[in-house]
């Protein structure tokens, strides 16, 4: 039966004697691996040095694009210039290849989009505009002078910190009883630290960046957050409840979101989802699922694997209460996210001072995300579950 949500001081005649007490340990790293997966995967060797403030900032630099579309009506097969809709994609010495494998070399770039070629390989083909042309290679000449450097293009992110935080509150009477022979207190402080975790797990995964100025409040944007803000080919529908129909209206969605994140240069995505989609998605063809790996052998929460164009991707599922997961599967590049608290603000709990006959202490931690590259994670929505 659910319990009631009471505000107040905590009293013997508010607790039973199965809560009044077991001894606090340490907030993650004594949990099982399936009650704070995030906590435990995520990490924070994505961020450079401290946390330092309630504003965490970064740039992100995308790898130099590899194609652009013709802006020019038309090109003759033998053209020897043309126009691309993108600057700063291609340069002097770069080999291209057509849509229809003719291959050629660019002889000067003017403006950034103003190409020169030379014909190299293939039979001559015309183009027209959103044809895409893709660097394939360069091709430089001995005894070459260097060439100016293509800028790519960076942009700068940033995240707030977050305060999670609540109070423990007890009767004189309370902390003094002895259960089990240990003190009541501390099994008290240790669920709201749980209870914590497992807000700061939800804020990573779904949190929206925002600050009132007013109230001193910020709070931190999580990976669906910045995939919006940033990436927003990368969130994709599924396309409802029919899309479970077959296996291959399931994988075409899949893939979709492995190339997404395959396109900007991603690694081997960790796909995460809730109860509700897995037990849809263990219906699927026994040969481009596993189960049944231990998480010692796949990693911290792993259930299942998911074999897709790129190779076996690991399946954690997440077991939260919130229900934020029952219309989202992610797809997460987790060499780009992590988690950290601001400088000297790490999980803690202090004593507060103590008043009449009630104790009081507040539990609390800071903390922020840091989505290195949006690009390179990508989310399902409307499942239809």
């Amino acid at each position: 039966m659910a319990d009631k949500a009471l505000y107040g001081q905590q009293s013997t005649f508010s607790a039973s004697d199965s809560t009044l007490h077991i001894g606090i340990e340490d907030l993650i790293t004594k949990y099982p691996d399936w009650q704070f997966p995030i906590l435990k995967r995520w990490n924070s060797n994505v961020f450079k040095g401290q946390v330092k403030s309630h504003k965490y900032e970064w740039t992100e630099r995308d790898l130099r694009p590899v194609t652009a579309k013709v802006a020019d009506a038309t090109v003759a097969a033998d053209a020897t210039s043309f126009v691309v809709d993108t600057p700063g994609v291609f340069n002097v010495d770069d080999v291209l290849r057509k849509p229809d494998g003719e291959q050629v070399i660019v002889t000067a770039v003017a403006g950034g989009v103003n190409l020169t070629v030379e014909a190299w390989t293939g039979t001559p083909e015309a183009m027209e505009a959103g044809d895409i042309v893709t660097r394939v290679g360069v091709a430089s000449p001995q005894g070459k002078d260097a060439d100016n450097m293509v800028i790519v293009g960076t942009e700068d992110l940033y995240n707030y910190t977050q305060i999670f935080e609540d109070v423990v509150e007890l009767s004189g009477t309370q902390r003094n009883s002895l259960i089990h022979g240990d003190e009541n207190s501390s099994e008290l402080i240790e669920r709201k630290h749980k209870e914590l975790a497992e807000m700061l797990q939800t804020a990573l995964l779904v949190g929206a960046r925002n600050k009132n100025t007013a109230d001193k409040r910020t709070t931190l944007g999580g990976l669906k957050f910045f995939i919006d803000t940033y990436a927003p080919n990368n969130a994709i529908s599924f396309g409802g409840s029919s899309t479970w129909n077959t296996d291959d209206s399931v994988i075409d969605k899949f893939e979709d979101a492995v190339e997404a994140i395959a396109s900007h240069n991603g690694g081997k995505p960790t796909i995460y989802m809730g109860y509700k989609a897995m037990r849809k998605f263990r219906l699927l063809d026994d040969d481009l699922i596993r189960t049944n790996r231990s998480d010692k052998a796949r990693g911290v929460g792993v259930v299942d694997t998911y074999l897709s164009q790129l190779g076996e991707l690991d399946i954690v599922l997440l077991r939260e209460r919130t229900g934020v997961m029952n219309d989202l599967i992610f797809f997460v590049d987790e060499e780009n996210v992590g988690y950290k608290a601001m400088r000297n603000r790490a999980w803690q709990t202090y004593e507060l001072a103590h008043t009449g006959d009630s104790y009081r202490w507040q539990v609390l931690g800071e903390y922020t995300a840091k989505i290195a590259t949006p690009k390179v994670s990508a989310y399902l929505y409307n499942l239809g579950l």
